[in-house]
């Protein structure tokens, strides 16, 4: 707005000057004076008043003896140049480019099942300092099969057992909790034919180890009574389900096996009797346990109880009733690890992220998986209810190693992204169920579960991960790191184009030259430099070079110290080419054209820029040529924001920037041979065309140059 007041307020003085200025005037045959031919408005020319008087066809006058009222359209003039000048400074490109950005990205990335729900969490991503992931599913390939277990007091050491090795009340136990006391089903896969579990994993695979023991878990389930069923609780890490039978009432107790085994006083034996749970009894079972989560397997217990106090209707009462149970068995569950998983982890490390793992299995367990798939490295693990006990402080402290944190329930992931968000850190956090929404909220990007996620969790997201996979939230931050230099590459491109036209129309303006760009030029300048500019800019692809750099974090300058140092060439390269062609170009530039019938040999211009051709000036149509000319060849440059050495690696994978690209030059090129009085221009010779081409793509070279500068960001 300053810079368009000037220009206006100094074009003006400089006319009012002009007017009782004495110059040489051309006259007609009657001897009135025309138009100022070699001196227009501060333009060096005749301003020797005997040479004028020499020739009988001109004649020395002030502008004011010369005056009409026609003249005040200069003023006007002044006016169109100067609100044109505001629509170029603004820079009202830059919201589209970064809207086209994430526009481009949210539907590239669902390709890369990565569903956006919120447009700029894409571009957050890409700043992402720590990623909290869940384990099941996620890390995991969340199909889960028993293994392992300890069955009636004896140990399987990973050969489970058969129907006949298992006595009828051994068997009926087994059978009664697992399929009774669950809410999962066996279906059979569209495609595939194969059974497919509906409902929680974990359940589904103890309802497939009922297959292999020949067992129709629906017979029983549809022969059961089942008076009161109590939903597994992620702060209890257990479910219940009562039946009736004859008359009597059994508690069925199923959960984590280090929780379970608290309550329990029995065990079950291998011909179907109930023990006390003697010291030795226990403590073996709890090796074993020890044992399979240390080989990365889940454990569950299995226990019930007869009970004789009636049905429990409250968790107050439930929690009263389960005490002194009786343990059936311990499942081992394995969950094998996604393949690819371990090279994603790797690929995130090396980008500098953090990743965290967040399980509701046991400390060893998640250990194992952990430094299975590479997280577990020389970090920590800690447990959830040992997390939540610490204060803030301390909590903050054992975050700067945390790498895993079993047992982990939805307010402690909770507390970990807050405290994570109170270091400045950039939060990312998985999430498939109701009681993750918080945490998905509080986080920077919540990251739900397309597959696994409840519709709670889905919506309190910012990006469905659709296929559940660890690997695809990588690539959802190549992504946002793709849109942030993207949305850095229009800028640079930008503020150059602002500078160098600013720049330009002012010195015109107050050296008395007028603005050599005009107002249709100018639009014409800023469709490429906005809509044109961020099409092409904003739509370059990911690399995966983009995950070797560190996360430009939450506080990383938008402009750094690379594009400073670009802007600042490319703009003082370009004022100088312009500022000598507006300064000197009358004197050193030829007119060789002859596309409107005049022919002849190369005239040198008139000093105010004029060629042969009189419908429009000829240097100025040389400025507004090299002017477009150098940002087109500058919107290649752009693609370099850091230290590249090669401005065109990976151009022709661009489609829509090559198209663009052409298609400007190609319009560029008919605005000035065919442009007339729409874009105040006259066709150009070959020699000032090769000339402009020649001067205008040089900068594509100075790197060569300028990375001799050393320039720390």
């Amino acid at each position: 707005m300053a810079v368009a007041l000037f220009c206006f307020i100094g074009q003006t003085i400089i006319w009012f000057i002009d007017l009782g200025r004495g110059t040489c005037f051309y006259t007609d045959i009657t001897g009135n004076p025309l138009p100022r031919e070699d001196c227009v408005l501060g333009y060096p020319g005749l301003d020797d008043r005997s040479k004028c008087e020499l020739n009988p066809h001109r004649k020395w006058m002030t502008t004011w003896d010369n005056f009409n009222v026609l003249k005040l359209r200069d003023i006007v003039g002044f006016f169109i140049d100067s609100v044109t000048i505001i629509v170029v400074a603004v820079p009202e490109g830059l919201p589209l480019a970064v809207t086209i950005a994430l526009a481009y990205s949210v539907k590239k990335m669902q390709a890369d099942k990565n569903l956006v729900r919120v447009m700029a969490a894409c571009e957050t991503m890409g700043g992402c300092t720590n990623i909290c992931s869940d384990k099941t599913g996620t890390l995991t390939q969340n199909q889960m099969n028993v293994t392992d277990g300890f069955f009636a007091g004896r140990a399987s050491d990973g050969f489970l057992p058969t129907q006949a090795e298992l006595s009828p009340a051994v068997l009926a136990a087994l059978v009664e909790s697992m399929a009774v006391n669950s809410k999962a089903h066996i279906g059979v896969d569209g495609k595939s034919g194969r059974p497919e579990v509906i409902g929680n994993k974990t359940e589904g695979s103890m309802l497939l180890f009922l297959r292999t023991l020949g067992v129709d878990y629906r017979t029983i389930r549809e022969a059961a009574t089942v008076r009161r069923t109590f939903p597994f609780s992620s702060l209890k890490k257990r479910m219940s389900t009562i039946v009736e039978n004859e008359g009597r009432s059994k508690l069925l107790v199923k959960g984590a096996s280090e929780v379970v085994m608290t309550l329990c006083s029995h065990y079950m034996t291998e011909n179907g009797t109930v023990k006390q749970m003697q010291e030795e009894t226990r403590t073996r079972i709890n090796q074993y346990i020890s044992k399979m989560a240390s080989q990365g397997l889940r454990t569950i217990a299995l226990a019930s109880k007869e009970l004789a106090d009636g049905i429990p209707t409250s968790e107050e009462e439930l929690e009263a009733q389960e005490r002194e149970l009786c343990c059936i068995c311990v499942l081992g569950i394995k969950d094998p690890l996604r393949k690819e998983v371990p090279d994603a982890v790797r690929q995130c490390q090396r980008a500098g992220i953090t990743i965290r793992m967040l399980t509701g299995d046991a400390l060893l367990t998640a250990k194992n998986i952990a430094r299975e798939c590479g997280i577990l490295t020389d970090g920590t693990a800690i447990e959830g209810p040992d997390f939540r006990t610490k204060s803030p402080e301390e909590q903050r402290e054992i975050l700067r190693s945390l790498q895993v944190m079993a047992r982990c329930s939805p307010s402690d992931k909770l507390t970990l992204v807050q405290r994570l968000k109170e270091m400045e850190e950039v939060v990312a956090v998985t999430g498939d169920g109701t009681n993750d929404a918080p945490a998905l909220k509080e986080a920077d990007v919540g990251l739900s579960m397309g597959i696994a996620g409840t519709s709670v969790a889905q919506e309190a997201s910012d990006i469905v991960i659709m296929d559940d996979n660890f690997s695809s939230i990588v690539k959802s931050v190549l992504w946002g790191r793709s849109v942030y230099d993207n949305i850095r590459r229009f800028l640079q491109f930008q503020l150059t184009v602002n500078v160098v036209a600013l720049f330009i129309c002012m010195v015109g303006a107050i050296t008395g030259f007028g603005t050599p760009l005009k107002p249709v030029q100018l639009l014409w300048v800023n469709l490429i430099m906005d809509t044109l500019g961020a099409l092409a800019l904003a739509t370059e692809a990911p690399t995966p070079d983009l995950l070797q750099r560190e996360p430009y974090g939450r506080n990383d300058r938008l402009i750094n110290a690379h594009m400073y140092r670009n802007i600042a060439v490319q703009s003082i390269y370009q004022i100088i080419v312009q500022l000598g062609l507006l300064w000197f170009g009358a004197r050193f530039i030829l007119d060789c054209s002859d596309g409107f019938g005049t022919g002849g040999p190369c005239v040198p211009l008139k000093p105010n820029g004029m060629g042969k051709n009189e419908d429009g000036n000829y240097r100025d149509t040389v400025i507004y040529n090299s002017f477009v000319w150098m940002q087109l060849f500058n919107e290649l440059n752009a693609r370099r924001i850091y230290n590249e050495k090669n401005c065109l690696e990976g151009v022709f994978g661009n489609p829509i920037f090559c198209f663009i690209w052409i298609a400007s030059a190609i319009v560029q090129f008919c605005s000035v041979q065919f442009g007339g009085q729409v874009f105040r221009t006259v066709p150009l010779d070959m020699y000032s065309w090769i000339a402009c081409i020649a001067v205008c793509s040089w900068p594509l070279n100075w790197v060569s140059v300028v990375m001799c500068c050393v320039v720390h960001s």
